[in-house]
This record gives C-alpha cells, sequence and structure tokens, in this order.
C-alpha cells in the first residue's frame, strides 16, 4: 500500500511540475517531465484551432517553440484542478481532470476550462508523461444561459447564467423537471427540435459540422412587447437550449442576410423587427426616418419574397436550416 501511495504522490508531483513549467515558459523544466520516444503523443481539441495531433520529437520542436519563442503568447496567471482520477497499474498509470485557468487579468476572458487526460510510464523508477490529450469544450465558453436536456427534454444540467435567469423568464420554465415553453405551441416546437437535435447526433453524420445543427424557437412576446427567442443547438454532443443569446442571434441574421443578400442597414432593421420592435421604433434606434425604414423594409420584403413581419421573422430565423 505504501508503494502505491508513494506512485500515487510521484505521479501528482510530475502533473503539477509539468503545469509549473509551462507556467513558467520553462522549456527544460517541462522537458524533464515528459519520456523521449517516438511513442509519445500530444493530442489537444481547441474551441478556435480544432484538433492537432503531434507525436515524438515534434512535440519538443512544438513546445520549445510555444514556451521560448516571442510569439506573444499570453499564458494563465494559475491553474487549479478538479474532478481528479487517478488509476495506478504497475508501471503504467493514467490521470484524468478539469483544469481550470485563471483568466481575470486578462479583460472579457472566462475561465479558461480545459479536460486533460495524460498516460504515464515508469522508466527506472522514474514516472514521465508518454500521452497527453487535452479538451476545450464549446459549453465551457459560451456566456449565454444554457440548459442540458435529454431527447425527452427534462433538464441534465444549467449553467450559472441560466440558473439564475430561467425562474425568471417570461416564456420559458420547467415542470417535472423538463425544461417547457409557456406558449403551447412554442412548446411542441421545442420538443421537435430537441428530438431532432437527438436524432441528428446519434445518426453522427458524416460532413455535418455542428454549427449548423441549430433551430430558433420563437416563444412570442412578453408584457412589454419584446419577442423571446431559444436556440436548440448541438454542442459537444450534447442538447442544449440558449436563450437571451445575442451571439447566437448575431450569427443566425449574418447567415440571413448573407442567404437573401441584404445590406447593412437592412440587416440591422432586420434584426430590430426580430426582437420584437416596431418599425417606428427600430428607425428610432437605427437613428433613421420612418419613411426610410418603410423602403428598407419594402427591399426587405422584395429580397426574401415575404410580406408580412411575422413572415419575415420566421424567415429569417430558419434561414440557415438545412435537412440533416
Amino acid at each position: 500500500m505504501k508503494d502505491m501511495d508513494d506512485d500515487r504522490a510521484a505521479i501528482l508531483a510530475v502533473i503539477e511540475a509539468e503545469t509549473n513549467a509551462y507556467l513558467a515558459r520553462n522549456f527544460d523544466a517541462w522537458d524533464r517531465c515528459w519520456h523521449d520516444g517516438p511513442e509519445i503523443r500530444r493530442i489537444q481539441t481547441h474551441v478556435g484551432t480544432g484538433v492537432t495531433i503531434v507525436e515524438g520529437s515534434d512535440i519538443r520542436v512544438q513546445m520549445r517553440r510555444i514556451l521560448t519563442g516571442n510569439n506573444g503568447w499570453q499564458p494563465v496567471e494559475t491553474f487549479r484542478r478538479e474532478n481528479i482520477n487517478l488509476v495506478v497499474a504497475s508501471d503504467m498509470a493514467w490521470v484524468s481532470y478539469d483544469q481550470i485557468g485563471d483568466m481575470s487579468s486578462i479583460p472579457k476572458e472566462m475561465a479558461g476550462r480545459y479536460h486533460e487526460l495524460k498516460i504515464l510510464q515508469k522508466f527506472d523508477g522514474i514516472w514521465k508523461i508518454v500521452c497527453m490529450t487535452g479538451a476545450q469544450l464549446r459549453v465551457d465558453h459560451m456566456r449565454a444561459p444554457l440548459v442540458e436536456v435529454d431527447e425527452a427534454s427534462r433538464i441534465l444540467w444549467m449553467n450559472t447564467a441560466a440558473t439564475e435567469r430561467l425562474p425568471h423568464h417570461p416564456r420559458l420554465g420547467q415542470r417535472a423537471g423538463c425544461l417547457i415553453a409557456k406558449d403551447p405551441k412554442a412548446g411542441g416546437t421545442l420538443r421537435d427540435a430537441v428530438e431532432w437535435l437527438a436524432t441528428v447526433r446519434d445518426r453522427h453524420t458524416p460532413c455535418v459540422g455542428e454549427d449548423i445543427v441549430n433551430r430558433a424557437i420563437a416563444l412570442g412576446q412578453d408584457d412589454t412587447g419584446l419577442a423571446h427567442i431559444c436556440w436548440a443547438i448541438l454542442r459537444d454532443g450534447k442538447l442544449l437550449i440558449s436563450f437571451e443569446d445575442s451571439d447566437q442571434l448575431d450569427q443566425q441574421l449574418t447567415g440571413a442576410a448573407e442567404v437573401y443578400g441584404l445590406s447593412e442597414t437592412q440587416a440591422k432593421l432586420a434584426r430590430q423587427l426580430v426582437i420584437g420592435e416596431d418599425l417606428s421604433s427600430a428607425a428610432a434606434a437605427l437613428c433613421i426616418s420612418p419613411n426610410t425604414a418603410k423602403t428598407h423594409l419594402q427591399r426587405i420584403y422584395d429580397k426574401t419574397g415575404v410580406r408580412a413581419q411575422p413572415a419575415l421573422v420566421r424567415l429569417l430565423l430558419n434561414a440557415e436550416g438545412r435537412g440533416i
């Protein structure tokens, strides 16, 4: 038992030493934590850049460039680890954990959560890292309220923003542990969208990126006339509902503007109409006259082929929908 405890302590010390070397940009200290051989691997998935796989001696070339190069790279201040799992079997071990970076010194940055798995091997009594896989999940980097559901709309998880906002949302709620839309028609659309997401996820459809697997659900207007929208989206294999999501709305309307060839002003006007503004208030928000707004709206109608604002809103919110 003492030998096992010693191994566990030594393995965690290697993990800590590698992290400290990374933060200090000390390549030599980082290098001492890794085995040197053609079989070693470093596999990472980043939100912004996708998957990278580096093998053998190329790992040290990459890390030397990262840690010693003048590339404008700004490391986080500290890391903390959560959900640590460590298994030791003879001269092999694996450890997995969530690593959260302190990003408070970087304005508007969120905490950098990173999911890591490291495999270590004992060489001449010394533990060395032989493989690392790491993944950033986009869910961890989304600011909007998010609710994870299963295929029956049962709530599995909510981020902090959703926990705070959902109890006060005028058009969404929960009943018997399920996420619901308070308007019956929107509720049916929401359930259909969740079932569709589950079907797409289970198919593992080739050549279909997660960015196009989403549906907008119009939830109706609140007492002030503000229109509410939520999105059923697939991220990191999770069925998610986002709401009060300005990034998702902007992405949706940018795509719609490209599809229908809307000008910049027409796209801005369309956004105002989608969030429930009437034409006069939309014109005021854009600092244009009501007559100019009417002219732009007519041109939007001509380009989209609809002749009423409710139909226009439905069209814009589903402009990028595809049969998958």
